[in-house]
């Protein structure tokens, strides 16, 4: 693919040259073939000098001074008006106050509240970092008093299970005691069976009694277990503390090297939340009171004194930005672009140019009583024009939007460039007497004149065929 392109871009150059040798074999022979009339043959060969000199590139159209830059104005919160110092058709300077609103007090009062706010997150955002070691140290504490518990609770747990209630020897003893309380126990029986009537026979029968059950259910105990309420109780509170001590590690952990990065950054988002909830309230302070953002003057103002108002209530227009509405014929739709120059002569002013730029053109073409136009906006430099305060919304102008501009060029008559293929041109320079073809880049052209931006100079002679320039 790459050598058939290569074999066809090499066949177009061919027949470029090869035309440009046909057509300079051509003028030459018809400009110097010997005929009976040859020197009227050469009388009709026309020529010119190229020259230097300036061209502009320029679509004329109207313009009309609009407002351009249209500012609406109202408090920073819902409101009441307390004081209008403006109304339509007033002429303000920036800063200029144009009212005020009735709840200045309440706005100052969310204000400082706003301010304590953020000194309590500012407070508790120092503290984190002021109060570390207390904070690890507390954290180590609950963590101990929670390994202390969970020892007592598992204590607790093991030595009420069956086989862990006693030791051995505790066991032996509770066993001797309780065969020393039933041989006490049976020998009261006897002697008050002998003698019920017997009072103290009585008393050593109920004595030896309770002394036997008393060690019975000791012996008991110690080789029992739990009954399913107290087993359930014990597992409950064992469970209770290793949850506990569960919660007191990781708390500890997560302070024992300083705050945690959870912590630092919840208490940064609180701070920057506080702040930003403290400029908005002192923005609505300051936008209480109303000033003009620049000069201008006060388009309309739709409340009064004492009524409520919700967003802007005066709009106006901002008289450092001047601002046309310009209308170009359809046929100049190649010759405009945002960022072209544009000269101004207002029908009030003639004598004064102003200059300017295309700030916006519209994508469609403007329509408007069966006529087509193209329609663009068109700002004057506020630096580089005559006193721009004596305009008025509403005049008239001429405009010149600038296309291109070529200065100090090198130009000669659009007869004299002869295109050999699309962008391709060259020109017949007379070198003594005789034409001779040269390959020329061009740059701007308008009806007249092409810009030449190689391959000429200016002061050489180039033919413009039979056509007669000056």
């Amino acid at each position: 693919m790459k050598r058939a392109l290569e074999i066809l871009r090499q066949r177009r150059t061919l027949l470029i040259l090869l035309g440009i040798i046909i057509i300079a074999a051509v003028w030459a022979f018809a400009l110097t073939r010997p005929t009976d009339g040859s020197a009227a043959q050469v009388e009709q060969l026309q020529s010119t000098r190229a020259r230097q000199g300036d061209l502009v590139l320029l679509a004329s159209g109207t313009g009309t001074l609009i407002v351009g830059d249209e500012i609406s104005l109202g408090f920073g919160v819902d409101g009441t008006v307390s004081e209008l110092l403006v109304q339509a058709g007033d002429e303000v300077q920036a800063g200029d106050v144009l009212a005020t609103q009735a709840e200045r007090d309440d706005l100052a009062m969310a204000v400082e509240e706003k301010r304590l706010a953020l000194f309590d997150a500012q407070q508790a955002r120092d503290a984190l970092v002021a109060d570390a070691d207390l904070v690890a140290a507390q954290a180590q504490l609950e963590l101990a008093n929670a390994l202390n518990e969970l020892e007592t609770a598992q204590y607790n747990w093991t030595v009420q299970q069956q086989g862990n209630r006693a030791s051995s020897s505790t066991l032996e003893q509770a066993e001797a005691e309780l065969e020393l309380a039933q041989g006490r126990y049976d020998q009261a029986e006897q002697s008050y069976n002998r003698d019920p009537e017997n009072s103290l026979a009585q008393l050593n029968y109920a004595n030896a009694k309770k002394a036997y059950e008393s060690a019975l259910a000791t012996w008991n105990w110690y080789n029992g277990s739990p009954d399913a309420v107290d087993q359930a109780l014990l597992d409950a509170k064992l469970a209770l503390a290793k949850a506990n001590v569960a919660i007191a590690q990781r708390a500890y952990d997560s302070v024992k090297d300083g705050p945690s990065q959870e912590d630092l950054s919840r208490a940064e988002i609180e701070l920057a939340k506080s702040q930003k909830q403290l400029d908005l309230a002192e923005q609505d302070l300051a936008d209480s009171i109303l000033t003009a953002p620049t000069a201008g003057i006060i388009l309309s103002v739709s409340a009064g004194v004492g009524d409520k108002v919700s967003g802007a209530f005066i709009n106006m227009a901002n008289l450092d930005v001047q601002t046309l509405e310009i209308f170009l014929d359809e046929s100049d739709m190649a010759m405009i672009e945002q960022g072209y120059e544009a000269d101004v002569i207002f029908d009030a002013l003639p004598d004064l140019t102003f200059h300017g730029q295309v700030t916006h053109v519209d994508p469609s073409l403007y329509s408007t009583n069966n006529l087509t136009a193209i329609r663009a906006l068109v700002e004057l430099d506020a630096t580089d024009n005559p006193d721009l305060t004596q305009l008025m919304i509403g005049m008239r102008a001429a405009v010149d939007v600038i296309a291109g501009r070529a200065t100090q060029a090198v130009l000669v008559p659009v007869e004299a460039l002869r295109e050999l293929s699309p962008g391709k041109y060259a020109v017949f320079v007379l070198e003594g007497d005789v034409p001779k073809l040269r390959l020329v880049e061009v740059g701007l052209q308008d009806l007249t004149y092409a810009e030449i931006t190689s391959g000429l100079d200016a002061g050489e002679i180039v033919t413009t065929g039979i056509v007669e320039t000056q």
